[in-house]
């Protein structure tokens, strides 16, 4: 986040959509690093659905909006169809938490810049 800063100053990451930010989707901001995650995650509910087990991805209502209106729209056609296709059939499941649980929030818990960044994404599952 610091370089990122430091490499692009005064630019306003969190209020510019995604396809404008320099760099395209190689961007190093917050916001496209958590869209990497989430193809990455895309990618492995993908591969592994065969399994009957169900994902469940738990958001703040604040990244619960990035994630409809800018993460999923962001990512590359075929994870994008994937991932609308797991949400459909029900492979993945969203729940919008309240504020007040913001700690169970996957974005602030696992993402880039998160309050309690971790290093590694959670077991998926």
């Amino acid at each position: 986040m610091d370089d990122f800063e430091r490499e692009y100053p005064g630019f306003d990451w969190k209020n510019t959509p995604a396809y404008k930010h320099p760099g395209g989707r190689n961007c190093p901001c917050p916001k496209h690093e958590y869209i990497r995650e989430q193809i990455n995650v895309a990618r492995t509910v993908s591969q592994t659905s065969k399994e009957v087990g169900k994902i469940t991805l738990k958001f703040c209502p604040d990244h619960y909006k990035v994630y409809l209106k800018e993460v999923v729209p962001a990512m590359p056609f075929k994870y994008r169809m994937l991932t609308k296709i797991a949400l459909k059939i029900g492979a993945i499941q969203i729940e919008q938490l309240k504020y007040m649980q913001s700690d169970q929030c996957f974005y602030c818990k696992f993402g880039s810049g998160g309050h309690d960044k971790k290093t590694e994404l959670p077991p998926i599952g």
